[in-house]
């Protein structure tokens, strides 16, 4: 029995050593993995903007094509895409809703960090689909980016993503992440 005893004692204990250890460890990006933690901290502390109904912003179309990946957003993107229309406001309150944020209809920094959190992972060579359109536009519209709107993740798009990452500080791996997106928005031009 003691040796049961024993063995269960440091079973429990390596669980707590490897559970501190992933609390501990820096979280997955997907953002250039030799990104400093104080870059990190910078990027996160940057405040996100506040839209509403009647606001009009390139970040307001990225919204759009994220909310239309996940399937909130039912209009048309391309028709009036910086617009924060009625079907944005009720893309925006359904999202929250189905997120237990308050539902103001607005994209505050609760609606973007949750709607970032919903999105990303990675985006980088060889994706596609509306999330990529929204990382474009930033990249076009905010950053003065020569690219095309075609939602396709290919070698432009990578370029710009590593300069707009370099601008940043981010380690300039061409993908986007949490971080570079966080970057995208909250640093804009």
């Amino acid at each position: 029995m003691p040796f049961m005893r024993k063995t269960a004692t440091a079973i429990a204990a390596g669980a707590v050593v490897f559970t501190a250890g992933l609390a501990g460890a820096p979280m997955a990006l997907a953002d250039g993995p030799d990104t400093s933690p104080q870059v990190r901290a910078e990027i996160e502390a940057l405040p996100w903007p506040s839209y509403s109904q009647g606001d009009t912003s390139p970040d307001i179309a990225s919204a759009k094509y994220l909310l239309k990946a996940e399937g909130y957003y039912k209009g048309d993107v391309e028709t009036d895409p910086e617009s924060f229309d009625a079907e944005l406001v009720q893309a925006v309150a359904a999202f929250d809703k189905a997120n237990d944020l308050p539902a103001d209809s607005s994209l505050d920094s609760e609606t973007w960090n949750t709607l970032r959190g919903a999105v990303f992972g990675e985006y980088g060579p060889g994706t596609s689909g509306a999330v990529v359109c929204g990382i474009q536009y930033l990249l076009i519209h905010d950053y003065g980016k020569k690219l095309d709107l075609d939602c396709q993740y290919g070698p432009a798009t990578t370029k710009a993503v590593k300069e707009v990452q370099g601008q940043f500080d981010i380690d300039a791996d061409g993908i986007t992440g949490p971080i570079t997106y966080r970057a995208l928005v909250a640093g804009g031009a």
